[in-house]
């Protein structure tokens, strides 16, 4: 098995070079870089990553930021998994890896976690941007103190973060008028139930909402879409008398949209309203399978939560260790679950081993 010095040998250069080549770090030429690297794929040369850590003794601190959880069927508990999964593999390597969770309908909460981060000083940090124009005057702080960050579910445009990993989520509203399309007749209505709690935190809603109507326009199909607001769409009371209303007003409503990852609490709502012919299209299948497998959801958009906290992390420190400058975004697939593939959506034997 070659070494670094076996490498350095052959290509006629310094150790210090065939590392700094490694690492994708600065002060070698193109053509020595080119050369080192022809070698190195020559022998499928492979970084101890672990003995070059400990022989530069190098050390990290970073910090995550995500809403906390009370149960395993509210969406971030997915990322948290895949954040903790993470944090397993990489702790090894010298990462001294910080967790803080703030309470997503608090912004007084967020900017407390986010001051702690600040003070701590990391090397990094990775967090979900919920209150926009906080998140911004964060991430300048960040900027300020050179400190690379990454967002993860949601994405601010027009920032110096590293790296965003989530899904595309006008893409994904796009596809869910699409599906809402297929099941409805041409002058069925559609209602799109927001919540005012998550409306202004929570980027990601409205720009699924403006992918459905958009599919709509860009495919000139002339249906009426109607929007109500509920406090809370956990709040099943609330849901279930604003819609009811709503239906009561308009008997051509055959299509729910819901935005969010309380479709289940939707689909149960509706089912209590007694109306079997209503359409629902929702988000994330972590948690509302059990309405999909009894029909009371037609599709569920799935957005990969546990790869966002996984990859997340790995990607920063893969940019730390190694100084691998990630892509700008990368975007969790938009699956599509239906009735007939629910069970490979439930938590995976594979997921359970990573943890």
């Amino acid at each position: 098995m070659k070494k670094i010095k076996d490498i350095a040998e052959e290509a006629k250069v310094s150790t210090g070079t065939v590392d700094r080549v490694l690492h994708n770090r600065s002060g070698v030429s193109p053509k020595t870089k080119e050369r080192v690297e022809k070698i190195l794929k020559k022998y499928n040369f492979e970084r101890n990553v672990l003995a070059s850590t400990l022989a530069f003794k190098k050390s990290f601190i970073v910090a995550t930021l995500i809403p906390i959880t009370k149960s395993e069927k509210e969406f971030w508990h997915e990322p948290d998994r895949g954040l903790k999964a993470a944090i397993k593999e990489i702790r090894k390597y010298g990462f001294d890896v910080r967790t803080f969770y703030f309470d997503k309908f608090d912004l007084e909460s967020y900017s407390t976690e986010f001051e702690k981060i600040v003070e701590l000083n990391p090397n990094g940090v990775l967090f979900a941007p919920f209150f926009r124009k906080t998140s911004i005057a964060f991430s300048k702080i960040l900027d300020k103190k050179k400190i690379p960050y990454i967002f993860i579910n949601i994405d601010i445009d027009s920032l110096q973060n590293l790296s965003f990993i989530g899904q595309d989520n006008f893409k994904s509203g796009f596809l869910a008028g699409k599906l809402l399309n297929m099941v409805l007749d041409d002058k069925d209505h559609i209602v799109i139930i927001r919540s005012i709690r998550n409306l202004h935190n929570h980027s990601a809603i409205g720009f699924r909402i403006k992918g459905l109507i958009d599919y709509f326009h860009q495919m000139k199909i002339d249906r009426d879409i109607k929007q109500i607001d509920v406090v809370d769409v956990e709040d099943i009371i609330d849901v279930q008398k604003v819609l009811a209303n709503q239906l009561d007003h308009d008997d051509l409503i055959k299509g729910v949209f819901a935005p969010s990852s309380s479709s289940c609490m939707i689909a149960e709502a509706i089912e209590n309203i007694g109306r079997e012919d209503i359409h629902l299209v929702g988000f994330d299948s972590h948690n509302n399978l059990g309405c999909l497998e009894n029909e009371s959801i037609d599709f569920l958009i799935d957005q990969n939560p546990f790869g966002q906290g996984y990859v997340g992390l790995k990607i920063l420190f893969e940019y730390l260790l190694f100084n691998k400058v990630p892509q700008k975004k990368y975007y969790s697939l938009i699956n599509i679950v239906t009735k007939e593939n629910a069970e490979y959506f439930k938590k995976t034997d594979l997921n359970e081993y990573v943890l």
